[in-house]
């Protein structure tokens, strides 16, 4: 049977294709905007039915009918990196598997497998292949060992490159539903962030490969680096900002040592413009997670730059990126990956940067403080950290002692809390 012939004959409506899926299913959908919203709002409409399942999401980017449902223990919902649904995953409502993105691959190595998975795709090309577009994460080393293998079909959205491809032949069924694809519009950074922006460039050298992440300060990043040449990108998440790089000839990925001439990532989020550029752009290829986050893969890259943010870091360089206390917030991400390979990389630089203060209900905070909350997520330890970064200069950690880490991010915190902080460390006996 031809491939066209078997696309007809999966092709079925978004009921149907979830009716297939059995109770005491997992059930996984990919980062992002590659989840398949139809798909998900039909299982929503069926959950009830199940005895025993659960739904893996990570970053939730479309509004389904899942959203502030109730904690339900016959269908888990597994927010893992949530957005939307933060709220309830802090009350409790839904859980949340602690892990790195470059693991998650290999989550049925460990006794966790997921059957059923379900993805939004490009139109499938002349030869039988649907282009996972714009998350290729987890979700295509799952499929080859999945029973149910669901495809909401998009012709929004874009055909890229990689190794993120299934064939018609690996599909159980598919849908046609063409909505509009998940943006997010790019952040404009504040002044504190383009003067971190600033200090994070100077640490670039012509000729890098960079990991940037999503949000003010990379943005900052970016706009500080269109001085550059050469840049190249080994990164999680393409953004915007990587574009705009792209677009203005600072990156050119000629001077990579491992995958030259490339862009290679996992998945993006952004603007619509992004997902233009994208499209059919052979320069910039999609693999799997266990590949881009591969700590050892990333060392193989020469002058490899990790650039990521952190919530708070007491005065030993421990960094909580993903709570608030022992309160879930976001999650691991790339964060511990890009870091570890950033550090093993010939000439690599690994950046924690972030803004000095935070605003609470309390007022103004120090990121910087003495020890953690209770109960705080490390994300990245102390032996990992090498360049703190805020809006009051750059402290370099790796291989000082702790008298002189004390030093050193004590005079990159904001100078209203620096006496303070002084005190605390000398009656901590850090000093």
């Amino acid at each position: 049977m031809d491939s066209k012939a078997m696309y007809k004959e999966k092709l079925t409506t978004a009921d149907q294709a979830v009716a297939l899926i059995k109770d005491e299913s997992s059930i996984a959908v990919p980062v992002a905007v590659g989840q398949p919203p139809t798909l998900i709002n039909a299982l929503a409409r069926r959950k009830d039915q199940f005895t025993r399942a659960e739904l893996l999401t990570v970053v939730d980017v479309y509004p389904t009918l899942f959203h502030n449902s109730d904690r339900d223990p016959a269908f888990i919902l597994d927010y893992s990196y949530c957005i939307a649904q933060r709220k309830g995953l802090q009350e409790g409502k839904y859980v949340y598997t602690p892990g790195r993105l470059g693991d998650v691959p290999r989550w049925p190595d460990w006794g966790r497998k997921f059957n059923v998975v379900m993805f939004q795709a490009a139109p499938m090309d002349s030869h039988g292949y649907f282009s996972l577009g714009l998350s290729c994460d987890y979700t295509l080393p799952w499929a080859r060992q999945a029973d149910l293998v669901l495809v909401q079909v998009n012709e929004n959205m874009p055909r890229t490159f990689g190794q993120n491809f299934v064939h018609i032949s690996e599909v159980t069924a598919l849908i046609e539903d063409h909505v509009p694809l998940a943006t997010l519009p790019e952040v404009p950074p504040n002044d504190n962030e383009k003067i971190i922006g600033q200090y994070i460039a100077d640490l670039v050298e012509n000729g890098s490969c960079i990991q940037l992440g999503i949000g003010g300060i990379p943005n900052a990043a970016a706009l500080a680096l269109e001085n550059k040449k050469d840049l190249g990108i080994h990164t999680e998440m393409v953004a915007d900002s990587m574009r705009v790089l792209w677009e203005k000839g600072v990156v050119t990925n000629r001077k990579k040592t491992f995958m030259p001439d490339v862009m290679c990532c996992t998945f993006a989020l952004g603007t619509r413009e992004l997902y233009d550029w994208l499209d059919d752009n052979p320069m910039v290829q999609f693999y799997p997670t266990d590949f881009v986050n591969n700590p050892e893969v990333i060392a193989r890259i020469d002058n490899m730059v990790s650039v990521n943010s952190t919530m708070e870091m007491d005065l030993s360089g421990q960094a909580c990126s993903e709570s608030i206390g022992h309160i879930p917030y976001t999650h691991t991400g790339g964060q511990a990956d890009f870091v570890l390979g950033a550090s093993r990389s010939k000439n690599g630089k690994s950046i924690l940067a972030f803004e000095s203060t935070a605003v609470t209900k309390d007022g103004m905070v120090s990121k910087i403080v003495p020890h953690l909350k209770p109960g705080s997520f490390i994300t990245t330890t102390r032996y990992d950290v090498q360049y703190a970064v805020t809006e009051y200069g750059v402290a370099q950690l790796k291989g000082q002692s702790m008298w002189e880490r004390v030093k050193r991010l004590i005079n990159i915190a904001h100078p209203n809390f620096r006496d303070q902080l002084r005190f605390e460390a000398q009656q901590a006996h850090f000093i």
